[in-house]
């Protein structure tokens, strides 16, 4: 099963919020476990092993919040895979069968008495492949509460933390529509009852997870930033799968944000038909922001 959102010929940042509520097998799971699991737990280690505070930050994160969060996080992956993630909720246990990991929490649903975890949502956030992300909102205001990013792409969470929808979205071009009606688009999705997923894509140099574009201070600062398309013989598509959780009663959405590579050699004829004309629709901003400026007609060229 492959996601490749740019098959409609057209690059777009329009919302495309597609209810789950009819989605059958993995397109109906928030939670997707692969083969690629080991991979994606190591880039989780990398990041905690680096700094832990520069992926998962918090601000105004309310109590009642990731209470509710929490138990929605434990649930689901039971619920989704319970062979291998088993919660015993009397007991506060959570046993990853998986990575053969246990840990319990206290009964406040939040703390957790850990070495390697800061708290509950940390612990849980790790189990999965998925990033994951809490907006909340009250009557007159959104803002990005909580956020555990270990696989960026070219984005600091400590930069958005805090910020209102809009203010976390305004670097990219082409929101000028959505962000007029943002507000109805958040309200909608929390009083859902099921959730929504929506994809975006990129061009990438490279398969690694993690571009945070602070590059650690073991590391090469231009081979860590990649997009080396000019010089590049290799590229891929760079696939984010999201979904949109709604959770009326404490007024927040929760977003999960799963990244998945598919090498650009091996897709199909008519894949790369539609991926040139995707490309092509790409306006100078986009492009820019997508860091293809400069190299667009040398993948033009080696797709055609």
């Amino acid at each position: 099963m492959k996601y490749l959102p740019f098959l409609s010929g057209i690059y777009s940042t329009a919302p495309g919020l597609v209810s789950t509520a009819k989605a059958s097998g993995r397109d109906a799971q928030v939670f997707q476990i692969d083969d690629q699991y080991d991979l994606y737990r190591r880039n989780k280690d990398a990041c905690r092993n680096e700094n832990i505070h520069k992926y998962y930050c918090e601000q105004r994160l309310h109590t009642e919040t990731i209470q509710c969060i929490n138990q929605y996080l434990a649930k689901q992956l039971s619920i989704e895979y319970p062979d291998d993630m088993i919660v015993a909720l009397n007991d506060h246990v959570f046993t990853n069968r998986i990575s053969q990991e246990q840990f319990t929490w206290n009964d406040d649903w939040v703390t957790i008495d850990h070495p390697r975890y800061t708290s509950l949502f940390d612990a849980l956030c790790c189990q999965v492949q998925e990033d994951i992300a809490i907006f909340q909102l009250d009557e007159k205001a959104d803002w990005l509460s909580a956020v555990h990013l270990c696989s960026p792409n070219h984005w600091a969470p400590e930069d958005k933390i805090g910020k209102p929808f809009p203010d976390v979205h305004a670097p990219v071009p082409g929101m000028e529509k959505t962000l007029e009606q943002y507000r109805r688009m958040l309200e909608g999705v929390v009083q859902a009852k099921s959730p929504f997923t929506r994809f975006a894509w990129g061009i990438a140099t490279d398969t690694r997870l993690n571009h945070h574009p602070q590059a650690p201070s073991h590391s090469n600062e231009a081979a860590w930033q990649g997009r080396e398309h000019l010089t590049s013989n290799e590229w891929y598509i760079r696939v984010e799968r999201q979904n949109l959780i709604g959770f009326s009663h404490v007024n927040a959405l929760l977003f999960t944000v799963r990244t998945y590579f598919y090498k650009v050699d091996e897709l199909s004829k008519d894949e790369k038909y539609f991926l040139r004309a995707a490309l092509r629709s790409m306006s100078k901003e986009a492009l820019a922001y997508k860091g293809l400026t400069g190299s667009i007609d040398r993948i033009d060229n080696y797709l055609k």
